[in-house]
């Protein structure tokens, strides 16, 4: 078999919604890589707020905040931020329609005054671990000056995700959100035209890896592009039905085996 590159979601792929990484997931990623195959994160999370207990498993490269940055062997090889104006205008339209928001670069997750009172109260009102949702984020008065801002995520506005596309523009994406149950009010705000299969793509030209080496595994609605570039996408059964109809194969769920049993079905594990 020739080495594969894989390219893994983390929330709900790889880690579980209450942080923790099925010890068989660990399992197949540690044998598919004495196997020579390359593994790669793949997600929305930006490169500063993955796990560090995950990273320590050692990715030989990661694509992080939907596309925005990709890194190689400890390597650079891609990053776009969001031009300050337009995460203003973009700001203007959340605070509008009631969103409770923050926004995220590679130096930080910020979040003013008023939205981390809104994140407290829906943490609380949704039986969350309030501490866990507001970990690592930085308190400033004005999260859009913030530089290097790369992606935002937003809940409980008062129109659907189709909608505050329309009201953004064409310069923000509007993605269903892919932490939690609702993907309807609550979504993510990325650069158009850089998302998951873009990373992928500059990834793959750093590495010299062609499209049918590649292997993608995802749950939520920011992994469609990625599952279906990919030589081969596979969705977790956990996946949303809006998920699974792009995926050439859906294994079981995260919590019951779902990477390993996809690994082994894909002869990644011998």
């Amino acid at each position: 078999m020739s080495r594969k590159l894989i390219f893994l979601d983390v929330d709900g792929t790889l880690v579980d919604f209450t942080m923790h990484m099925p010890e068989s997931a660990r399992e197949a990623l540690s044998i598919a890589r004495k196997r020579g195959h390359l593994i790669s994160l793949c997600t929305g999370r930006t490169v500063t707020n993955v796990y560090p207990w995950l990273l320590e498993f050692g990715f030989d490269a990661i694509v992080a905040s939907a596309g925005a940055y990709v890194s190689a062997n400890d390597k650079v090889i891609y990053h776009s931020v969001l031009a300050n104006d337009k995460v203003q205008d973009m700001v203007e339209v959340l605070k509008e329609h009631g969103a409770c928001f923050m926004l995220q670069g590679i130096n930080g997750r910020y979040v003013d005054e008023e939205n981390a009172k809104k994140m407290r109260e829906r943490c609380m009102r949704l039986g969350l671990d309030i501490d866990g949702a507001l970990n690592g984020m930085t308190l400033v008065e004005h999260p859009e000056q913030m530089p290097a801002l790369e992606s935002g995520m937003y809940f409980d506005a008062d129109i659907p995700v189709d909608v505050m596309q329309k009201e953004v523009g064409n310069y923000i994406k509007i993605t269903g959100a892919s932490f939690g149950k609702d993907r309807q009010m609550s979504g993510e705000m990325t650069k158009m035209g850089v998302n998951k299969a873009t990373g992928m793509q500059r990834l793959m030209d750093e590495l010299k890896i062609g499209r049918e080496d590649t292997i993608a595994f995802g749950d939520g609605p920011n992994d469609v592009e990625m599952l279906q570039f990919a030589g081969t996408g596979v969705a977790m059964g956990n996946a949303i039905p809006a998920v699974k109809q792009y995926a050439d194969m859906v294994t079981d769920k995260i919590d019951e085996d779902g990477l390993y049993h996809a690994f082994e079905r894909l002869h990644l594990l011998g």
